[in-house]
């Protein structure tokens, strides 16, 4: 598939319970310290939605308000309209030519942000189809990845910040059964440094023990398939923060791609629906002399179980929602 705006733009509902719709976003201005993850999901045909929104100034304060999957809000036919959607007046719009405008307002943060500039063509997973059975299960109509530049205002507590930030997001559109997967070594590695590298990347299983691997790496506009992703994540000393990262990315030509990141700030979200808690770390990484960023997800769950820690168990991340200071990941 081809991308054309309609990708980004509101799409008709199968008459599944399970069909939803999402855009979501990660971002990180490594100038002014910057940056969060927002991610507005809607299940039309169950009139309920759901939100997280996590920003951060690495020296001031950090927001966390996350539905997870245990918060439904509910939604009408008037929060989905031709060119957008919203969850509790949080708005993912539709621009032209590729270009979203995301806003949000809440009493401890808002944000009127817009993605302004791609660094490469949107597209799915995979173009060589290696990961279309997959997919059927977690978004089996499209989904979108694009790495790019952010712009606009964030306020984080009674602080304004102006925003100038790499950004990668991401859009799904179909069924998805959250139960189906089982998270105990889930990882997804997406980020950007320009148009010099971009790249999007998962791993996951299903709970029939399919194992799958999808992404791709773009380079000047040149991308190619991620065949193969490994993650060795380094932890704070709870086991469950992690520190930072060096992925191999593997693509379809056989050529490795080493990306080795450090966090910067982090949140943890509880996955009820498959028994696991996942974190998301906002990291930098460098690239040929410029600096880059991307968002490394994880779920560290080997015994399968089901608890989900608190905040006393985080030395870093963050799950309590509301305002909080900011940690060092100093050394």
């Amino acid at each position: 598939m081809t991308y054309d705006p309609s990708w980004d733009r509101p799409h008709k509902p199968s008459d599944d319970l399970n069909w939803q719709e999402s855009d979501c976003y990660w971002f990180y201005d490594s100038r002014s310290g910057v940056g969060g993850f927002h991610r507005i999901g809607q299940r039309p045909n169950a009139g309920t939605g759901q939100i997280t929104a996590f920003a951060f100034a690495r020296d001031g304060e950090r927001f966390v308000l996350n539905d997870s999957y245990t918060h439904d809000r509910t939604i009408t036919p008037t929060d989905r309209w031709e060119t957008g959607h919203r969850v509790a007046g949080h708005v993912a719009e539709a621009l032209g030519e590729g270009r979203m405008r995301f806003t949000w307002n809440e009493p401890d943060c808002d944000a009127d942000l817009e993605f302004y500039e791609s660094f490469h063509p949107p597209r799915n997973w995979s173009k060589t189809g290696h990961s279309d059975g997959f997919m059927s299960n977690i978004n089996s109509d499209g989904h979108l990845e694009c790495s790019g530049k952010l712009r606009g205002k964030l306020r984080i507590g009674a602080v304004t910040y102006d925003i100038d930030a790499l950004c990668h997001r991401d859009r799904s559109w179909g069924y998805r059964d959250n139960g189906s997967v089982s998270m105990h070594r889930y990882r997804m590695f997406s980020g950007t440094v320009g148009p010099e590298l971009s790249f999007a990347s998962f791993l996951l299983d299903l709970k029939t023990g399919q194992k799958m691997v999808a992404g791709f790496v773009s380079r000047h506009g040149v991308d190619l398939d991620v065949k193969d992703l490994r993650v060795v994540t380094a932890f704070d000393a709870d086991g469950l923060s992690p520190m930072g990262a060096t992925a191999v990315l593997t693509l379809e030509n056989g050529e490795t791609v080493k990306i080795t990141c450090d966090g910067v700030q982090g949140f943890m979200t509880p996955v009820p629906e498959a028994e696991a808690a996942s974190s998301d770390t906002i990291s930098t990484f460098s690239y040929q002399g410029k600096t880059g960023f991307l968002d490394l997800e994880l779920s560290t769950n080997p015994g399968r179980g089901q608890y989900v820690p608190t905040q006393n168990d985080l030395s870093l991340l963050v799950i309590e929602q509301g305002l909080s200071r900011c940690v060092s990941y100093d050394l």
